[in-house]
């Protein structure tokens, strides 16, 4: 069983303590002029899951991650450009402006550059912003030059690469080198968060109950099941498919939209692995939404795409993203961002996006919002990704553009951490939105009916010959089907402006020292309340219904857009305001007094809701949904009103 390892050792900004953005405070001592550099030993990289030494000729791809010149400052100024109450608030940084400051030299570069090719490897290129050097080499130029020994690894349904120990660099690189990423592919493991139904079970040689339909909103229909909760034998049916009218009218947002505030003037910029050459026209054919105007939807694809033997289907994943921003903002401009990969080719892509669409001139041109639906399961991801990661986080928050992860669909993620409840990387990154998960009830009007935290468990229904039901399979509630992400991270102390707003009770769930918890805010993610989507497959337009937290982020984004629009500065880094806002413009997510449940139309299971894993939902801040759901109007004003 892991145990939970801080990286976080300075004092920044606002209070909030993160991952060190240089190498040379947690490097190794010297042994021979080389130096280890920790991170780069993936923990799930055991000899119990070693399963041979590839080829010494095999072609190697990773890049050298370099340090940021003033690095605590930039830290520091990230958090205070978000937060309302530091004088630097909302002064901004062009990207020409924060590379200029903080960037890696060129100096820096070429020194990195030296070494590689005095070892033989291949220099591919380096972004404009000097993040990193990327580089190919054969394996067995990688152990000599890096001082370990390359093995294949199986690890959670995959054959991987990694060093068998941590790697070493020469001295002369130890102030220069933040990580290095690529020789280990845990960043391979990245997923999207969608979630779709299962389909219906029987038992061989039986009947199940006469079917109902799927119902378009709350209890429009129901399926008569055996007695479950207080002897309650018929449960409403699950939903065929909101579509994004009905959550505009749930969440309050309608009528905002409709005085014009539809998000026109802001740019959100969508980011997933490869691309679908159909979106724009399956997303101008979704009924009821506008579609978009000339110009409106761009694309940016970084092809060739590779890996997708590694990576599985990414290809639903932009469909509910952009069908969903666009649904909440139809005036607000959208930028799909097509990764080359679900490996580094999505960190190629944010780090273009960060480096490119700053908001220092004007919000209608720079990107404020980027929605991620993907993420690592659990936080048990490679240091050096992590590193990686939160500096481009660094940069995007000093430029006014706010990143929004989704956290998960597997609940604590301790199925797959060893047991250790915790939250979903990147979602757990202090610098980032975290977007949870709840289950919708719409009533037939529109309305808001109520909202639980999203954690489905499922019980399937025995049935005799005769087709005469004879009560569950399971003792209720069943078995945990899929759930929001969540939790007290194992990595990351807590923030400062999540102090006096999540409880100490989850925040010093580990050893007494106060921690960030996941999630900040949440939306419908429940795939049995979840949205319907239109995609083009085999050149036909189909209709299905997807939730998960992947639905979640980009219908936050969406009404993170509607504020924005029109609004002469930018919203950001969104959690130092979020925090700031009164409890009341958010809806409290609790679970119901009696268990609620819904039905698939044949029958044949019942899911009960707000059972997600070891989270829970409480009044006020919880770890399944964070502050709640956005109140409709209340949550627009109160939210523009922090901006001025």
């Amino acid at each position: 069983m892991r145990h939970p390892v801080r990286w976080t050792i300075a004092l920044v900004g606002a209070g909030a303590l993160m991952v060190p953005l240089t190498g040379v405070a947690v490097s190794q001592a010297s042994t021979g002029g080389r130096y280890l550099l920790p991170g780069t030993h993936p923990g799930w990289a055991t000899p119990s899951r070693a399963v041979g030494t590839p080829s010494s000729t095999l072609s190697v791809s990773f890049r050298i991650n370099l340090n940021y010149r003033h690095a605590g400052v930039a830290e520091q100024r990230a958090m205070a450009v978000a937060t309302p109450s530091s004088p630097l608030f909302h002064h901004y940084l062009s990207s020409r402006e924060f590379n200029s400051r903080f960037a890696p030299t060129a100096k820096a570069v070429a020194t990195v550059e030296t070494f590689l090719r005095d070892h033989g490897f291949s220099v591919v290129g380096v972004p404009a912003n000097h993040r990193w050097v990327s580089a190919r080499g054969t394996v067995s130029q990688v152990n000599s030059a890096f001082g370990t020994t390359m093995r294949t690894y199986s690890y959670s349904g995959h054959s991987l690469l990694s060093p068998q120990r941590a790697i070493s660099l020469p001295d002369s690189l130890r102030s220069l080198v933040l990580t290095v990423t690529g020789l280990d592919q845990s960043s391979l493991l990245q997923r999207p968060n969608n979630v779709s139904r299962p389909m219906p079970q029987t038992q061989p040689n039986t009947q199940p109950p006469p079917a109902s339909k799927c119902s378009h909103y709350w209890d429009q229909h129901e399926q008569i099941l055996p007695p479950a909760y207080a002897g309650r034998d018929s449960y409403p049916t699950y939903i065929c498919g909101y579509h994004p009218d009905q959550f505009l009218s749930a969440y309050g947002l309608k009528q905002t939209v409709g005085r014009g505030q539809d998000g026109t003037g802001t740019k959100v910029a969508i980011l997933d692995a490869y691309a679908s050459p159909t979106i724009e026209q399956d997303a101008n054919a979704y009924p009821g939404v506008p579609s978009f105007a000339k110009g409106q939807f761009a694309e940016k694809d970084f092809t060739p795409f590779t890996k997708q033997d590694k990576c599985g289907d990414w290809s639903t994943e932009e469909s509910i993203d952009v069908e969903s921003v666009h649904g909440m903002a139809s005036g607000a401009d959208v930028l799909y961002v097509g990764a080359k990969n679900c490996g580094p080719g999505l960190t190629n892509a944010l780090n273009w996006v960060v480096n490119n669409f700053d908001n220092s001139n004007s919000p209608a041109y720079g990107v404020s919002i980027v929605s991620n639906s993907y993420g690592y399961a659990g936080e048990d991801v490679s240091a050096n990704l992590i590193k990686q990661a939160h500096a481009i986080a660094v940069q995007a928050a000093n430029e006014g553009i706010g990143l929004y992860f989704s956290s998960g669909d597997g609940g604590d993620s301790s199925e797959y951490t060893g047991g250790i409840p915790e939250p979903d990387y990147e979602a757990s990154d202090p610098l980032v939105t975290g977007v949870g998960g709840t289950s919708l009830a719409v009533n037939a009007d529109g309305g808001y009916q109520f909202e639980t935290g999203w954690g489905s468990t499922i019980d399937r229904v025995k049935i005799k010959k005769s087709g005469k039901e004879k009560g569950y399979q399971l003792p209720l509630p069943g078995e945990f089907y899929a759930g929001a992400g969540g939790g007290t991270s194992t990595l990351f102390n807590e923030p400062g402006y999540q102090r006096g707003v999540v409880p100490p009770s989850l925040a010093r769930a580990y050893d007494g020292t106060p921690n960030r918890v996941v999630p900040d805010v949440a939306m419908n993610a429940d795939p049995f309340t979840g949205m319907m989507i239109l995609q083009t497959v085999d050149g036909q337009l189909t209709k299905s219904t997807w939730g998960g937290t992947s639905l979640a982020c980009p219908l936050f984004a969406g009404t993170q857009a509607i504020i924005q629009g029109n609004s002469a500065t930018t919203i950001g880094f969104a959690n130092p305001t979020l925090y700031s806002l009164n409890s009341s413009v958010y809806r409290d997510v609790v679970g119901p007094r009696t268990p609620e449940g819904i039905s698939n139309p044949s029958g044949t299971y019942l899911v009960t809701l707000d059972r997600d894993t070891s989270l829970q939902t409480t009044y006020g801040y919880d770890n399944v949904t964070g502050r709640g759901t956005p109140d409709g109007a209340k949550f627009v004003k109160a939210e523009k009103a922090a901006l001025q």
